[in-house]
């Protein structure tokens, strides 16, 4: 009787892994579409903020940076922040900043993630 095996483990590894690489892509570019808000002077510098509902725009860098993601067994983090703060969870909350860049590039991306899900599904199944 023919069966099949699937490596969950390898699975998991392999599609998460290359999800957060595109999602840390589409949020780095996300991040260089200037939304148009408010103009502050920084530093003698003209800053220009993004509008509410927007990706932050970019100002020093420091948080496109740590654009990032982790995986923990089968769970992807995404978001971005370092051992200091967690960027992603003050700019995401519509509460805080509401400037929504991690779910608008999840949302963005949704397609090419299901792709990833169903190569690496079909590439983690052996036949016997």
């Amino acid at each position: 009787m023919p069966k099949f095996e699937f490596d969950f483990d390898e699975f998991a590894k392999a599609s998460l892994s290359e999800i957060g690489d595109v999602l840390v892509d589409g949020a780095r570019k996300n991040m260089n579409e200037v939304s148009n808000g408010r103009t502050y002077i920084i530093n003698g510098k003209a800053h220009i903020a993004s509008k509410e509902g927007d990706s932050a725009n970019n100002l020093s860098g420091a948080l496109n940076d740590t654009i990032r993601y982790k995986i923990d067994g089968t769970v992807l983090e995404f978001g971005a922040g370092n051992e200091n703060i967690n960027y992603a969870k003050y700019l995401e909350n519509p509460n805080i900043l509401n400037r929504p860049n991690y779910t608008k590039t999840i949302v963005e991306n949704e397609s090419k993630i299901n792709k990833i899900i169903q190569k690496e599904f079909l590439d983690n199944i052996r036949f016997r």
